[in-house]
């Protein structure tokens, strides 16, 4: 394993200034589908590229069809799970679509992971996450784990147990990035953050109608010590998706308020 290898990679998706990153998560399309937001891809990540943002999640094929967009501008997270399709039987039997060595044969800085704690396919998806890391092992490549709770035996995604579960599990099986739902406060999620010893990102999850309550997640989660955000759908799929981006960026990177981000990118007079 190239140690140098996995430290040049994870510098491309956090700045080396603050150590904090925002991810736009565009990987959508393999569980959604043509999802409203990226039925044109190539036009919307053309788009995202221009706002003030650290990397993109997408599947390795999809990086081939937009590397000339890409290239030099953002790091690129290799999405390389996603057979947990919205009208399979079961989402959470998300399965393997890609190795790790074509994610690094596709130029991406990490390789990215599904796994749901509390699911039926619990025990599967944690081997599926340790032979990732132990292929990326080889090649000095990065692994983000996203860990989302699951019913059965873990039915709220918000609670600050069941989120910790996954994270520490998720560190412990060697992922060097969890992604994870905020908990909604503060003091919880400070404690998730301490008892995780990886950078922790907060996914931003469905569309929600309130831009500013999800903006004021971000900051409170940044404000508790999160690495960064990977969001998606609330930025894709809003009307002004760089806006929103670059008020991402405000918060995780100049440590403004959600409401002063607001302001500051026109999205709020």
């Amino acid at each position: 394993m190239s140690f140098a290898g996995k430290q040049i990679r994870l510098s491309r998706i956090f700045r080396r200034d603050d150590g904090k990153t925002v991810i736009i998560a565009v990987d959508h399309g393999r569980r959604y589908g043509a999802i409203q937001g990226l039925e044109r891809f190539a036009d919307r990540i053309k788009e995202l590229v221009r706002a003030d943002i650290d990397a993109l999640m997408m599947t390795p094929a999809m990086i081939e069809k937009v590397f000339e967009i890409v290239s030099g501008k953002v790091g690129l997270i290799a999405r390389i799970d996603g057979t947990g399709g919205i009208h399979s039987r079961d989402e959470t039997d998300d399965r393997l679509i890609s190795s790790v060595k074509r994610a690094v044969a596709v130029g991406a800085d990490a390789a990215a992971v599904m796994v749901y704690p509390g699911s039926d396919n619990e025990n599967m998806l944690w081997e599926k996450l340790a032979l990732v890391v132990e292929e990326a092992y080889e090649y000095g490549i990065p692994v983000l784990a996203e860990a989302v709770p699951r019913p059965p035996r873990l039915p709220d995604k918000f609670d600050p147990e069941a989120i910790l579960y996954g994270a520490r599990i998720s560190a412990e099986l060697g992922a060097d990035i969890v992604k994870i739902p905020s908990t909604g406060s503060r003091e919880s999620f400070r404690k998730i953050i301490e008892s995780t010893p990886v950078p922790v990102v907060v996914l931003g999850g469905p569309k929600v109608d309130s831009l500013e309550k999800i903006l004021r997640i971000v900051w409170e989660s940044m404000k508790a010590g999160a690495k960064g955000v990977a969001i998606g759908r609330n930025v894709f799929q809003h009307d002004s998706p760089v806006k929103v981006a670059n008020a991402l960026s405000l918060i995780v990177h100049e440590n403004y308020n959600h409401l002063e981000a607001m302001k500051k990118t026109g999205l709020l007079t």
